[in-house]
């Protein structure tokens, strides 16, 4: 038993010293491949997680979006980024869905080949996974009136049993 409280002692202590910030540059330069930069944020560290509040998202320095707050959770075993409030730039605005309230990517130890990826916005709610292996992702949504409201989304999706799926390769 003692054993085991040392080892959440420590798995906490790691989590708190962690630096947060390095986290998010590394994300942002995992981002830079593929022309993808997140610019003007301001940082809140705090003892578990990170915030970046007020980000835009620029592609080949043309803004795509406006992000309203990333939540990067390094939990160790399983690590969370939350991207809340994703509003699509109006010269996008027709090759995007609208808002995103919510975009939630996980990294697990568990699965270390393969992100996993929740969202809900306006289209309504979808998930999916990128395999890191491959360079594939999928994402199935749910057949929802406000998906139908995106001709040029759902033009991209074929239906399958489980819903409406996005595949592509990156």
């Amino acid at each position: 038993m003692k054993r085991f409280l040392y080892i959440v002692y420590i798995l906490l202590i790691l989590m708190v010293m962690m630096p947060k910030e390095k986290l998010f540059f590394t994300f942002e330069s995992f981002l830079s491949k593929y022309h993808l930069f997140i610019n003007g944020e301001s940082f809140t560290n705090r003892l578990l997680y990170l915030d970046a509040d007020n980000g835009i998202l620029l592609l080949d320095n043309q803004e795509i979006a406006t992000i309203g707050k990333i939540r990067i959770a390094p939990w160790v075993l399983s690590n969370h980024i939350s991207i809340s409030s994703i509003i699509p730039s109006p010269l996008y605005r027709t090759f995007f869905p609208g808002k995103i309230d919510t975009l939630v990517l996980t990294y697990s130890l568990l699965h270390p080949l393969s992100l996993e990826l929740r969202a809900k916005g306006d289209f309504g709610h979808g998930e999916g996974m990128f395999d890191l292996v491959n360079h594939k992702v999928r994402i199935v949504f749910e057949a929802t009136p406000e998906l139908r409201n995106y001709p040029l989304l759902v033009f991209k999706l074929h239906q399958e049993k489980e819903g409406l799926v996005y595949e592509s390769d990156f």
